[in-house]
Order: structure tokens, then C-alpha cells, then sequence
């Protein structure tokens, strides 16, 4: 037993890996599974995952424990591991553990509306076809691998048909295999409009809930994604937190034609967020600092190219995460990051003001770009430019 405390999650992590390993290579190990079962509290989740494949007396609690891990949102699912320094030893990370619990779960017979959202978030979280490193490519790709044997072996070969209210909106056929999707977009007087014949539905009053149906006539599995796209009216907004707390700071408040002003961009996520970016206006009255943007752009292209060559230390590798691209147009700064870490990150960039006057600021905004409805966003600011 390791002496140091904090030794524990990786200790418990390697023993049930070596546990499952003897087990299924058909050892008997009931008393090493009962003594882990007791420390199951210090494990980190891909250790549990590797001790639910072989414990079949507690592997309901086992699962149970898996299932509160898992972080659902936006049509996909993944989980945030524990964030233990002694972990990175084993290359620990979210993608790692997210693919080897899909393992587990295919292997458990789970439903597969359970399982798919994890599977749309390993796919989703490739750069350029693959995941960050051999680890997470050959646990993903094992994952996968078993998924597609358990739930997907059947070619598809139907017709999805898809009804609002009573009237039918889409109709495709879809023979053989594709990772083509077919899309339809309905316009907002149609869906308004949709279920105005229900004699429930009081005269004038505000549309009926109305049902969206997909149905599949043939053999396979149809995937389907629905989004509502809006627009705010009015010109002033709340702040609103959809996945993401963005705030906004000015390093004064009351400002002269003349002087700079630091902008700083504070966010908060509470898990690891994906292809992120964001966008604050500019205030009117004010222009970017060119030459801050210069230099800000060149020192994260210099880190970006020290990452790439491994010149960063095992730790910072480990924390990564942060913005890795900036851009200055003349009404708003454009942040992206590949992948935000759980936490705090701070953004700063200086405007100059020139011109007198009261001028309203748009909301900044951050979401994932690949699921927009995961977004956050700052209040309208109004700023005044003293002559």
C-alpha cells in the first residue's frame, strides 16, 4: 500500500487494471477484487471501469458510480476524470477514460441511447482524424471497434420519415453506408403555425406544444440531430450562462478621447469544453491596439509551436489547455481554443478611445462551435467617452 496519500488513486488504478488483465485471462481473483471493491472510494473512474468488467457481485453499484461520472450535454456525453498529477503517469485524460468506460458500458449491454451520446463525443473531439496521443487512440479505437460490432452490424437499408404535428416534414431514404447526413431546415411561421387546428388550442393564444416524430421503416440505425435557431429582440441583454460564465471587465469607467483601456474576458466552464470560440464587440468610440495584437498573436503562435515540438514540461502538457488563436478586426476580437480545461481563463486586450460620446456595447459571446446551444454570454455594457 503506498505510504503517500495521494498515491492512492494511482495504486487502486494499476491494481485494477492487473485484476481485470488475470481475471479475464482466467485466474481466480475474488479476494484481490474484494479488497478493491474496498477502496473503490479512492479510484479514479477508468480504474472503476476496469473493475466493473470483472466484479459481477457489486458491479450494479459499480455502474452506478460510472453513470454519475458521465457528464451529458448537447446530444453528446463524456467524463471529466479526476484531475490527480500522479495519474499522468498512465497519460490520464478525459478522452482515455471517456473510451475505455464506453468499453465497459458496451460490454455491460447497455442501451444504446445511453451509450451513443459518448461515442458523438469521442468522434467529435479528433484533430485531423485522430485523438492526442497512442493512449487515446488505442483505447477510443478499441471502444469504437466494439460499439460498432454490438449496435451497428446491421447495414442500414430504411426510409425516416419525420412529422410535425400531422403533416410530414422530411422523408430520406438512406441505403447502405454514409457519414453523409441529409438536412432540412423549417422555417419559424411553420412551426408556429403547426397544430393551429387543435381544438385545444384557445383562439389567439400561444401556439400548442406540438410533437416532432421520427420514424424508420427498414434495418439499421437512424441518427437525428434537431436545433432551434432564435434571435434575441431588443437591444439590451442579460448576461446568461448555458455551459459557460463570461464576464466582461473594464480596467476604468470613467474614460477620456485619448486613453487605453484594458479589456479583460473572464470564463468559467465546469468541465472540458472542445473547438471553443469567442467573440466581444469592440465598443464604438474605440479602436484595437495594433501594436498589443501583434505581439499577443506572436506569443501564442511561439507557444503553440513550443507544444508541438514537446518543449513544454510534463505538467504544463498535462494542464493544457487555454485559447491558441486570436484575431483583431476593426468591431471585435475573435478568441478559439481546441480545448478549454475545466476552470477559470482570463483574456485581456487594450482599445484606445477616440471618440466623445455614450455608446452601446453588444454582449460577448463564447460557445462550442459545434454545439451552439452550449454557450455563455455577457450583459449589453453602455460605455461613456468624455471628451
Amino acid at each position: 500500500r503506498p505510504e503517500n496519500e495521494s498515491w492512492w488513486p494511482a495504486y487502486t488504478a494499476w491494481q485494477a487494471f492487473a485484476v481485470k488483465v488475470l481475471t479475464e485471462g482466467g485466474r481466480n481473483e475474488d479476494s484481490n477484487i474484494n479488497r478493491l471493491y474496498s477502496y473503490v472510494d479512492l479510484m479514479p473512474i477508468f480504474g472503476v471501469a476496469f473493475l466493473a468488467d470483472v466484479d459481477a457481485q457489486h458491479r450494479d453499484d459499480l455502474l452506478r458510480r460510472i453513470n454519475n461520472a458521465i457528464l451529458p450535454e448537447g446530444g453528446t456525453a463524456h467524463v471529466e476524470e479526476l484531475t490527480d498529477p500522479y495519474l499522468m503517469w498512465f497519460w490520464n485524460s478525459n478522452v482515455r477514460t471517456t473510451a475505455i468506460v464506453l468499453d465497459t458500458l458496451v460490454r455491460g449491454r447497455q442501451p444504446a441511447s445511453a451509450i451513443q451520446p459518448i461515442v458523438r463525443w469521442l468522434m467529435r473531439v479528433r484533430d485531423k482524424g485522430r485523438w492526442g496521443n497512442t493512449q487515446e487512440n488505442a483505447w477510443a479505437m478499441e471502444a469504437l471497434v466494439d460499439y460498432y460490432r454490438r449496435y451497428e452490424q446491421e447495414t442500414p437499408n430504411f426510409t425516416a420519415t419525420v412529422a410535425l404535428a400531422d403533416a410530414v416534414i422530411a422523408r430520406d431514404e438512406f441505403r447502405g453506408r454514409t457519414t453523409a447526413a441529409k438536412s432540412h431546415d423549417i422555417p419559424m411561421p411553420k412551426l408556429l403555425n403547426a397544430g393551429a387546428g387543435d381544438p385545444a388550442r384557445p383562439a389567439g393564444g400561444t401556439p400548442a406544444a406540438t410533437q416532432v416524430v421520427f420514424t424508420k421503416d427498414g434495418t439499421g440505425t437512424l441518427f437525428y440531430l434537431m436545433r432551434l435557431k432564435y434571435g434575441l429582440a431588443g437591444i439590451f441583454q442579460d448576461a446568461a450562462d448555458r455551459g459557460f460564465s463570461l464576464e466582461r471587465r473594464y480596467s476604468q469607467s470613467a474614460v477620456k478621447a485619448g486613453d487605453l483601456v484594458k479589456v479583460t474576458l473572464r470564463i468559467r466552464n465546469t468541465k472540458e469544453r472542445r473547438f471553443v470560440a469567442l467573440t466581444d464587440p469592440i465598443p464604438a468610440g474605440t479602436e484595437p491596439v495594433e501594436s498589443w495584437f501583434a505581439t499577443t498573436a506572436a506569443r501564442l503562435s511561439e507557444e503553440q509551436r513550443r507544444e508541438e515540438t514537446m518543449g513544454n514540461d510534463w505538467m504544463q502538457w498535462w494542464e493544457h489547455g487555454g485559447f491558441d488563436h486570436v484575431e483583431r478586426h476593426d468591431d471585435r476580437v475573435n478568441l478559439f481554443a481546441t480545448r478549454l480545461s475545466e476552470g477559470v481563463h482570463e483574456f485581456t486586450y487594450v482599445v484606445r478611445a477616440t471618440t466623445a460620446g455614450t455608446f452601446i456595447t453588444a454582449p460577448g459571446r463564447i460557445e462550442e462551435m459545434y454545439q451552439p446551444e452550449v454557450f455563455g454570454r455577457t450583459p449589453t455594457d453602455v460605455v461613456e467617452i468624455k471628451p
